[in-house]
């Protein structure tokens, strides 16, 4: 009998191990996991008028003040334009970011894992300009030219709206690779005869007196901007990316009702006159919210660049959107 309870005794421990220890296990998991926070946030943007919301929140401090309490640092990194960011979400080196949406749509269609979760812009910002002086009026007048532009960027998929609207293709021209910055440098000096950039470079050229612009993107295309996020971050870290959209919430806000401050603090922070911002500010749309014009412009894009051969897969926009975010903060 002595034998028979020692046994019962030991079976029962057993079993308050295994549901006892199990619960406490299963339950300090799910506390981790709940608990889970990064200690660093890596942000890229770029140095334009169209960052103006993350330009504003960071001198602002306003990311430092939503995270710092938490013991989480975000880091912020710049790139030229948007294909050098997209390469850096390659690599995992970053967690959210700002491009446009070829981008981000050539991102998708190279496997690489990324949400779009919101916007920070929309407009006609981009423009072809010409220097001063040339026989170069009209689109159709490109044919057999060189023409600059960031190949991979919004303005890249703007010239391949402008030229078909002309009845021609990349085919008619010669397409040179240039980042922003340098557009006006080669315009000045000729090296290439017309390109096609965004604002505020193209406000900035034709204030410099170096270039003029001769077409946009209306009736065309819409410039959309959007943030997004690497996958794997945005899965681990919901409250943190939810908590990342409420300071460009805030930022919106105060853009929109503090234009003149806005374009102050953003000049100050890409280096450029505020008069070339006053020129460029109002083609800007500053609005975080998906709407079903930039749903539909995107998949306008997606199109363009599946017919031209530049991605070579489909890429479902609604996949590639994630309006939970957004909706988790109480953004429709």
């Amino acid at each position: 009998m002595k034998k028979i309870s020692s046994i019962i005794s030991l079976f029962a421990l057993i079993i308050f191990l295994i549901t006892g220890c199990g619960n406490t296990n299963k339950s300090g998991t799910l506390n981790n996991q709940k608990q889970a926070k990064p200690k660093e946030i890596n942000i890229g943007y770029q140095p334009g008028l169209n960052h103006a919301l993350l330009i504003v929140a960071k001198q602002k401090g306003w990311f430092k003040d939503e995270f710092q309490k938490d013991g989480i640092t975000v880091k912020f990194q710049s790139f030229v334009s948007g294909p050098p960011m997209i390469e850096a979400f390659a690599g995992n080196r970053l967690d959210i970011g700002q491009v446009g949406d070829q981008p981000a749509i050539q991102a998708r269609a190279n496997n690489i894992d990324i949400k779009a979760i919101a916007l920070y812009g929309s407009g006609y910002l981009s423009g072809l300009l010409v220097p001063n002086g040339s026989s170069i009026k009209s689109v159709k007048d490109l044919k057999g030219k060189k023409v600059g532009v960031t190949i991979g960027s919004t303005g890249h998929i703007l010239l391949i709206k402008l030229l078909e609207s002309a009845g021609l293709t990349t085919k008619n021209i010669n397409v040179i690779n240039l980042q922003p910055p340098d557009i006006k440098t080669s315009l000045a000096s000729k090296n290439v005869d017309a390109a096609v950039t965004w604002e505020p470079f193209v406000s900035n050229t034709e204030i410099d007196g170096t270039a003029h612009q001769i077409a946009d993107g209306k009736n065309l295309r819409l410039d959309t901007n959007l943030i997004i996020a690497r996958n794997s971050f945005a899965q681990r870290y919901p409250d943190i990316v939810k908590r990342i959209l409420k300071v460009y919430e805030k930022s919106q806000k105060w853009v929109q009702s503090n234009p003149d401050e806005a374009k102050n603090i953003v000049a100050q922070d890409i280096k450029m006159q505020k008069n070339v911002l006053d020129k460029a500010f109002p083609k800007e749309n500053f609005d975080i919210k998906f709407t079903d014009t930039v749903t539909k412009s995107l998949i306008d894009t997606e199109t363009i660049l599946r017919k031209n051969k530049t991605i070579r897969k489909d890429v479902d926009i609604n996949d590639l959107i994630d309006k939970s975010y957004l909706n988790g903060i109480g953004i429709n």
